[in-house]
């Protein structure tokens, strides 16, 4: 009953014990924390100790469950008490949070003293190095935007690579030499492999690959991916560069997979094909039988409906549930619709990325709810969706690295200047 009305947690009965009553409390307002964020600071502040939640431990659960809401919601009600509450308490993910707000509402000048209360390894890394020099940047401090933005611009990932553009410099690959020896893997699960994949058997080659990685060293792991490499084996290589840890490999990590269907498929459409190519690697990592939880299907991840809405769009006949599966239906399915999604969204590669993960009534609500137009970096950190967030930095970050391994390194670019310089809002639509 507290589940669906956690306001009833004044009716509590007399006879439940002590123990009982504050665990139920302490339960009751982190759903009222849910449903209702200012309803339960108040009931906290006012009442919580009355009615009998006293354990520190509890009241403590409780609290932070309120600072979570309160600050991923914005609840200016709730402002005062948050930020004196996080003070002297608060997980790391609620001060986190909390600096994130900061930013979204762009206070540039309280923004070091939130990021200051994150742990060292969070402070030093780019993400909040790059906003460190933002906030330095908006209060007038160029010097101090610099030398953040130099420790950032270290970092291989979408962050440091926006640093690296706010300085005018290269981003920074690390890039490592596979380093084996010339000696070829002998397991033989090998064979196994790849009669597997020659019969169209995925799941049973991927099965049997990833039995050989369990099995095997780290210098064997690290054969087994040269040799996927060298045989087009996309998704292993890319499963074998995780399991032997070999994160700055980056032939490995990120091979051109594919690469003449997603030339001829973005060629079709005026598209970029480091960006589908990027979208694929991470949608699926280039596995082609790929299937997520909620029905999306093959190396671009297509739910079943949307892969027969844009082959009927094209005077197409609409792919069956394995057809979806086959590389060349779902880059050529998947690259249409990435470009649909440019083509609504004016060629904003942020707004249609966002949207290829969320969907794009979402990204027009999330535009609409901007009162003021905020810069491009701010957009993106403000995206609401963690997942949606991350798969927007990813794919930008992935694109880079695709057309700076396999392409034309002198045009590196991870935002152009339109996605940089124009003010986001439903404006933007007009």
């Amino acid at each position: 009953r507290l589940h669906r009305d956690p306001e009833r947690l004044r009716e509590l009965p007399e006879g439940i014990g002590d123990e009982r009553r504050e665990q139920l409390l302490s339960a009751a307002l982190r759903r009222l924390a849910y449903t209702d964020t200012v309803r339960a600071r108040e009931l906290f502040e006012q009442e919580s100790a009355n009615l009998g939640l006293k354990d520190p431990a509890l009241r403590e659960r409780a609290a932070e469950r309120i600072a979570w809401y309160s600050t991923i919601r914005g609840i200016e009600e709730n402002r005062q008490w948050l930020d004196g509450w996080l003070a002297n308490n608060g997980s790391a993910d609620t001060l986190d949070q909390r600096a994130r707000r900061s930013v979204i509402e762009q206070r540039w000048d309280e923004l070091p003293d939130w990021v200051a209360r994150l742990p060292a390894a969070a402070r030093d890394d780019s993400r909040w190095q790059y906003w460190l020099g933002r906030a330095a940047e908006e209060n007038g401090d160029d010097e101090a935007a610099r030398a953040h933005w130099g420790r950032a611009a270290g970092q291989r990932n979408f962050y440091g690579f926006l640093a690296a553009e706010r300085l005018g410099q290269a981003p920074v690959f690390s890039n490592a030499s596979p380093a084996t020896d010339d000696s070829a893997p002998t397991q033989p699960g090998l064979a196994r492999v790849a009669l597997l994949r020659e019969i169209d058997e995925p799941q049973l080659a991927w099965d049997e690959w990833n039995w050989m990685l369990w099995h095997s060293s780290e210098g064997q792991r690290r054969k087994l991916a040269q040799h996927a490499l060298q045989q087009g084996w996309y998704d292993l290589v890319v499963q074998a560069s995780i399991q032997a840890r070999a994160w700055n490999v980056l032939a490995w990590r990120f091979p051109a997979a594919h690469r003449d269907l997603f030339v001829n498929a973005a060629r079709r459409h005026d598209l970029d094909p480091w960006l589908s190519m990027a979208v694929a690697r991470r949608e699926s990592a280039f596995y082609p039988h790929a299937r997520s939880p909620v029905g999306a299907q093959g190396l671009m991840q297509l739910m079943p409906g949307t892969a027969r809405k844009v082959a009927r769009d094209a005077g197409q006949t609409p792919p069956d549930a394995r057809q979806v599966m086959d590389p060349d239906i779902n880059v050529a399915l998947g690259t249409r619709y990435l470009a649909e999604l440019l083509e609504r969204f004016n060629g904003n590669r942020v707004l249609a990325l966002a949207a290829y993960n969320a969907g794009p009534h979402r990204v027009d609500d999330w535009l609409a709810e901007e009162e003021d137009a905020v810069p491009a970096d701010v957009w993106i950190e403000s995206i609401p969706f963690y997942e949606t967030r991350e798969y927007v930095q990813a794919v930008l970050t992935y694109r880079v690295l695709f057309q700076g391994l396999h392409g034309n390194r002198e045009e590196l670019v991870l935002l152009r200047p339109d996605e940089r310089g124009t003010p986001y809002s439903l404006a933007m639509m007009d």
